[in-house]
């Protein structure tokens, strides 16, 4: 309510209107609240439904090749090779890479000491520039706060048992996701206008075949980088007789990393320099430089060859995808973001396409 007089403006508020302005701030946190508890759950259906659609090719291949129309069936054979080939990576992967990386986390200190007695070009430049002190310093300190680095066991034990559960709910929806999706599709097709339902469908085929087909490429890619990096560490860890690296660990990193469009390469390629300057500098040069001329070929060659034709983004389009992707969701958002972008290109050249039907009707 507003009153006014001669001197001054007055301003009042109605109980009522008091009551529904706390009510609407409550209702408001109360909503955050619920938002902010449903996050983890609605991510983990989100990752649930984008694994469905890249494992749904490998399901309905089996099932036509075994001529059963028991999904159930074709899709525990397809998710068994498929859960069968992760477990084998991992089990290949995790072991030696945590060892590695102990052992590399530990060896810090050493290394930085052993600076100081160096004959080659680093030792030189520590010399030259009197920098023995900090080196040593550096040293000791790092070897201070290594028991930072480790986690409480309680904390630990709470965080890989979450993530377990985590890991467990996705694969038993994404199961779930598989075996019933078709039912639910034939449901929503049969609600759906028979005038549209023909153009709807021929729009959300193209969106599936986007999403599989980018993240098909993107395994592919990355198998492919993978197994390079394997060979050429392989090849310059005995020239340089380098006997402190696992090549099959740290290409087992080079295809994570490579998951990740666009800053997974570089992430990849620094890691694996990384280790390999505690254990060699030239095996560490030869490393950046094969990271260099394997970029450019994978850039200009590979990658387009097999994404191209799955989400047909320009590289900008894929760059700016990937930064959003980032910002909103981490490592998991940059890799579904590509191939969303991908999706509402579809959709928005659908939606242009038909304004200009529409126009050409009318005209």
């Amino acid at each position: 309510m507003f009153r006014k007089n001669k001197n001054s403006q007055e301003f009042t508020v109605s109980n009522r209107t008091l009551l529904r302005i706390i009510g609407f701030a409550i209702a408001s946190l109360v909503l955050l609240q619920i938002f902010e508890n449903l996050i983890h759950p609605l991510t983990l259906i989100f990752v649930s439904f984008f694994l469905s659609l890249a494992l749904n090719p490998a399901v309905s291949f089996v099932s036509r090749k075994l001529k059963t129309p028991n999904r159930t069936i074709a899709t525990a054979i397809a998710y068994f090779g498929v859960v069968s080939v992760l477990i084998l990576f991992f089990s290949l992967v995790l072991p030696p890479l945590i060892k590695q990386t102990s052992d590399f986390i530990t060896d810090v200190p050493q290394t930085f000491r052993d600076l100081n007695d160096d004959e080659g070009f680093i030792g030189d430049f520590v010399r030259n520039n009197e920098l023995e002190q900090q080196v040593s310093e550096f040293a000791s300190s790092f070897s201070n706060d290594l028991g930072s680095f480790r986690e409480p066991v309680v904390t630990t034990a709470n965080r890989v048992v979450s993530n377990v559960v985590s890991i467990i709910t996705v694969l038993v929806l994404t199961f779930m996701m598989l075996n019933e999706g078709p039912k639910w599709l034939k449901l929503f097709w049969s609600k759906y206008p028979k005038d549209k339902r023909k153009y709807a469908k021929k729009v959300a085929g193209e969106m599936y075949n986007v999403v599989t087909s980018y993240v098909n490429g993107q395994v592919l890619v990355a198998a492919i980088g993978a197994t390079f990096a394997i060979v050429v560490l392989l090849i310059a860890s005995a020239i340089f007789n380098a006997d402190g690296i696992n090549a099959i660990a740290l290409g087992g990193l080079v295809f994570l990393f490579s998951l990740i469009p666009t800053v997974g390469a570089i992430l990849s390629a620094f890691v694996v320099v990384l280790f390999s300057l505690f254990v060699s500098l030239p095996l560490a040069v030869t490393m950046l430089i094969y990271f260099i001329v394997y970029q450019q070929i994978e850039n200009a060659t590979i990658q387009p060859y097999i994404q191209s034709k799955g989400t047909e983004l320009s590289p900008m389009l894929v760059f700016i995808s990937a930064i959003l992707g980032i910002g909103f969701g981490g490592v998991l958002g940059a890799f579904v973001a590509i191939p969303v972008a991908g999706c509402i290109k579809i959709l928005v050249e659908d939606y242009f396409e038909r304004g200009a039907d529409d126009i050409t009707k009318n005209t």
